[in-house]
């Protein structure tokens, strides 16, 4: 067991504190097709190649880019609907909840959470049988259920632009299919003797609800914010094929035929909002599954990737390192989205984005400050 493994007998380390922020320039909403509400406020993905950035609000069916313009600033923002690349099955107007982005090869991989929703009471409402009616409300939104890829164009100077049609190369976006609101992905859980009851479950209520991906080559793991079973969180791993179709499909590599495999991670009761490969480890961002504050921490799964590991398992907290702390705020400041980047020196370092974020991260109508960890 690692120094920085956590331990019963040992206090968790003190918050790690950014060592520096960069400047994310966003366009007004206003001037943004199918955006309806500041993006700044809603960040809940990150994925970062070279001078070029990824983000998803969580309210929205569009990806952000933005370009690294200068040392400690990201601008010259750009929109990408993927209502144009997928077959969503829904109004352009639902949104997606994209909670999760990556890049492998080539490729954008972008998760939605498949999470269902209950509406809550709003803070202005004096009615309490107004207020009790919203939280009978349970909606699900077949948008949410989308898990595909946009094949990266290199477009010089260390950018990329993401496709939503055919490349040159003849690469294709591509998702899973969806048919009657549901995907061979959700109908094989529907049956799973541990995760099938929470199908059903709103998503902040400990219900299934997806929120990181990462991936490599056909190897895709999905990290769950719910549900968390007696401490224990949850990644699957699937397998994607391409069909005759242009749909990507989970192939069978459960035990008894499921299209995922489990893995059940001893985060001590947190569950996962975000992913990040490095190397053969896998970067873990665990913090709560239900609505509350924190706490918040970055946990690495030592050779998560190697062959060794393929398998379904149980990971104890022994085999985990926890890297670092994050700081958190009361009501603001859910970190939401990590990722890798490189310092001019050669070091990495990790960024984080939030949702809700604190007011001294703002500026202007539309820029925000993301937090740079030294990681190595």
């Amino acid at each position: 067991m690692t120094a920085d493994a956590a331990t019963p007998d040992a206090p968790w380390p003190t918050s790690a504190q950014p060592h520096r922020r960069v400047r994310l320039d966003f366009q007004h909403h206003s001037e943004v097709d199918a955006v309806f509400d500041p993006l700044r406020q809603d960040l809940s993905a990150l994925a970062v190649l070279g001078r070029s950035m990824w983000l998803a609000c969580d309210e929205t069916t569009t990806i952000e880019q933005l370009t690294r313009t200068g040392g400690s600033r990201w601008s010259d923002h750009q929109t990408h609907n993927l209502h144009e690349a997928f077959d969503l099955h829904g109004d352009e107007g639902d949104e997606i909840d994209i909670e999760g982005l990556a890049i492998d090869d080539g490729w954008l991989w972008i998760t939605g959470s498949h999470g269902l929703t209950r509406k809550k009471p709003k803070w202005h409402e004096n009615d309490p049988s107004v207020a009790m009616s919203r939280l009978t409300e349970v909606k699900s939104n077949v948008a949410r259920r989308v898990i595909g890829r946009l094949p990266l164009v290199d477009t010089g100077n260390g950018t990329w632009a993401p496709s939503l049609t055919e490349t040159e190369d003849g690469r294709r976006p591509a998702s899973v299919r969806l048919r009657k609101g549901r995907t061979p992905l959700t109908k094989s859980l529907a049956k799973d003797i541990h995760l099938g009851r929470f199908m059903e479950i709103p998503c902040k209520e400990n219900g299934f609800d997806i929120e990181g991906i990462a991936a490599r080559g056909d190897r895709v793991l999905l990290g769950l914010r719910g549900p968390v079973l007696r401490g224990w969180a949850v990644i699957l791993e699937l397998r994607m094929k391409l069909t005759k179709s242009g749909h990507l499909k989970p192939r069978r590599i459960g035990p008894d035929g499921e299209r995922y495999r489990k893995y059940f991670i001893d985060l001590e009761g947190l569950g996962i909002r975000d992913l990040q490969a490095d190397g053969d480890d896998l970067l873990i961002l665990a913090g709560p599954t239900m609505d509350l504050d924190g706490p918040v921490a970055l946990i690495r799964w030592p050779g998560a990737w190697t062959t060794q590991v393929q398998r379904q398992s149980v990971v104890p907290y022994q085999k985990l390192e926890r890297v670092m702390d994050l700081p958190y705020g009361y009501g603001t400041d859910h970190a939401e989205g990590i990722a890798l980047t490189e310092r001019s020196d050669g070091g990495r370092e990790l960024m984080v984005v939030y949702d809700s974020p604190a007011a001294a991260r703002l500026s202007e109508d539309t820029a925000i400050r993301a937090d740079l960890f030294a990681i190595d």
